[in-house]
């Protein structure tokens, strides 16, 4: 079947696709990582499949796609229209904006594969739209889905069935982060010895308990036992970073913290946490001084006791290998902590703007099976128990999403901070 259009409405359907996508904000022209999202090569799946472009699949008689001006038109049946492969990066969320019109049911999915070319473990198929009936107005789609941490390459998967579906303007993009908290003790705020003021203006400043000011280094002193500083109850929501068990495979929040600090003395877990007690649900990051010796980045995980994930970098104590940090030399080091959203070990931290990552050790004993990690607790920067941070903290960022500043990965972003050597402080 042919799908004709007169030139008035192909200029309507050109404006509507125009709009749709300013609506959305989207910029799919300019990041597209989908290979031809003009459909200049489409082919059918076989013998005389082409190797750029998209091929389509018969699933049910019967089927056909062809394109016409910039449009693949999907009729069936069944029929399947994908994509070329592409390469993507692991654990990071994504976004597909299409326009589409027409009578059919259309489903839309992605496809995860590994770089030895195997499906990905955790799940290789995600459904960013479940059948749903088109119109035969021009409907913008906008979905997301964050990939898993073992993938390198992935496809899109357009599924019509039971009439005719037209496709425009297909784009993916890695999505942007987002910063929901700047604390610099350079800028600490009006009364730095009670209150320590988010720059961000979108939570209220943090009690001080037992903390110090310092304004000779820029920073924020903790020495004593159960010393932190407190975020407001009305603000805890934003910091709750649900992982897969709870939403479902790669919808968990990735979110990334940016530490610039210094160790004092012996700590415990929890220089930035959001914790209720060690044995309810929720997340924390450590900056650990054990007793022999050993120094770490370690991040947890939990929705209880039981039901956890605890990832040491670059060890952990009582592992027998005794790998340490080497971080404990009475200056400030810059931390980049990156935890996907999966809930699994595949963390990642990134110190004194290092391109490659820390050796992750996990913890054998646990696994974070279900359950949520959220809870009603306030954000914390310092302890959560008698256990906390010993030392010294210059400035704190929180990210939400797999991206930070101007499109950055945590890699890049944290050799940005860095500055070769030279950190740069919270604007």
């Amino acid at each position: 079947m042919i799908h004709l259009y007169s030139t008035t409405t192909l200029f309507a359907r050109g404006f509507l696709v125009m709009m749709a996508f300013y609506l959305l904000g989207s910029d799919v022209m300019a990041s597209n990582l989908l290979p031809d999202p003009s459909f200049t090569v489409v082919s059918e799946l076989g013998f005389k499949a082409k190797a750029s472009g998209w091929n389509w699949q018969c699933v049910e008689e019967p089927s056909k796609v062809h394109f016409n001006q910039g449009e693949a038109v999907l009729q069936g049946g069944k029929v399947f229209l994908h994509s070329m492969e592409f390469a993507i990066e692991p654990g990071t969320i994504y976004e597909l904006t299409c326009a589409a019109s027409g009578t059919a049911k259309l489903a839309v999915e992605v496809l995860w594969w590994k770089k030895d070319r195997l499906p990905t473990a955790a799940y290789h198929r995600s459904i960013l739209s479940n059948p749903h009936l088109l119109t035969e107005d021009v409907t913008p789609l906008r979905a997301s889905i964050r990939s898993p941490a073992d993938a390198a390459t992935a496809y899109i998967r357009f599924a019509a069935e039971e009439g005719r579906a037209v496709l425009e303007s297909p784009g993916l993009k890695a999505v942007g982060g987002e910063l929901l908290l700047k604390l610099d003790a350079a800028a600490p705020g009006t009364e730095p010895q009670t209150k320590w003021q988010d720059l961000t203006g979108r939570n209220k400043s943090f009690a001080l308990q037992s903390v110090q000011h310092s304004p000779k280094t820029g920073s924020y002193v903790f020495t004593r036992a159960g010393a932190s500083c407190r975020g407001n109850s009305q603000d805890a929501g934003k910091f709750d970073f649900e992982t897969d068990q709870a939403s479902g495979p790669g919808r968990g929040s990735p979110f990334t913290v940016v530490l610039y600090a210094m160790f004092r003395g012996r700590s415990g877990t929890g220089i930035v946490n959001k914790m209720v007690g060690p044995t309810k649900g929720g997340w924390s990051i450590g900056l650990e001084w054990d007793e022999f010796g050993l120094d770490r980045v370690a991040t947890i995980q939990q929705s209880d006791k039981k039901r956890k994930t605890l990832g040491g970098f670059p060890g952990l104590a009582g592992d027998g290998r005794d790998i340490k940090l080497n971080a404990r030399d009475d200056r400030f080091h810059l931390f980049v902590i990156h935890l996907t959203g999966s809930g699994r070990h595949d963390g990642r931290v990134y110190f004194d703007g290092s391109a490659e990552p820390l050796t992750l050790t996990p913890w054998p004993w646990g696994v974070l099976s279900s359950g949520s990690v959220r809870n009603d607790a306030p954000l914390r920067i310092g302890s959560f128990s008698e256990n906390g941070f010993r030392g010294e903290i210059g400035f704190v960022e929180i990210w939400s999403g797999s991206r930070l500043q101007d499109g950055r990965t945590p890699a890049e972003y944290s050799q940005y901070r860095y500055n070769q050597g030279a950190p740069i402080r919270p604007q």
